[in-house]
C-alpha cells in the first residue's frame, strides 16, 4: 500500500473519532440531574434518606470555597395535609464544597451526595412529603430546581 494511502486512511480514521467526541461546553448557569434517592437509617439506627444529584456548570464556580462564603444548596421541604401541599420550615446548612484540581475551561460536571436527618419529620407526625432544592453558584447563577420522590409514607 502507498505510504500516502496509509497516511490518508490513518487522518479519515482520526477524524471520524474526533468528530464523534462529546462536547462538554456547559452553560455558565449550573444544571442539576436526579441520581438517586434512598431512605435507610444510618449507624445510630437513624432514618436519613441520601439524595444524589448530578451537575454540570460551564465556568466551573460551583461550590463554596470558605466559611464567609453562603450556602450554596438551597433545600426546601413540603408535605401533605388534608390533600394541599404545605411548605415546611426552613431546611439550612446545606453546603457544596468547591472542586478543587478540575480544570473548568469548558467546564464541570459532577455529583453531590448529601445526608439528610428525617427523624423529626417522622416524629412530627409528617407522614409523606418531598424536597426540592437548587443550587447558587458564586456568580450568583441559580440552578434549576430538583426534586426529590415523594418519601416516609
Amino acid at each position: 500500500m502507498n505510504f500516502f494511502v496509509k497516511i490518508g486512511i490513518g487522518i479519515s480514521i482520526l477524524s471520524s473519532l474526533w468528530a464523534c467526541r462529546e462536547d462538554s461546553d456547559f452553560s455558565e448557569i449550573p444544571e442539576l440531574f436526579y441520581r438517586d434517592f434512598q431512605v435507610s437509617s444510618n449507624a445510630e439506627g437513624e432514618p436519613i434518606a441520601v439524595w444524589k444529584l448530578g451537575f454540570t456548570d460551564g465556568d466551573g464556580n460551583i461550590g463554596v470555597r470558605n466559611d464567609k462564603d453562603s450556602n450554596n444548596f438551597i433545600v426546601s421541604g413540603f408535605s401533605f395535609i388534608d390533600g394541599q401541599t404545605v411548605q415546611l420550615p426552613a431546611l439550612t446548612g446545606y453546603r457544596i464544597p468547591a472542586s478543587d484540581n478540575i480544570s473548568s475551561r469548558s467546564g464541570i460536571e459532577g455529583e453531590f451526595r448529601f445526608e439528610l436527618k428525617i427523624n423529626s419529620y417522622s416524629s412530627a407526625g409528617i407522614d409523606s412529603m418531598y424536597l426540592e432544592g437548587y443550587v447558587i453558584d458564586r456568580s450568583f447563577n441559580e440552578s434549576n430546581s430538583i426534586q426529590t420522590p415523594i418519601f416516609l409514607n
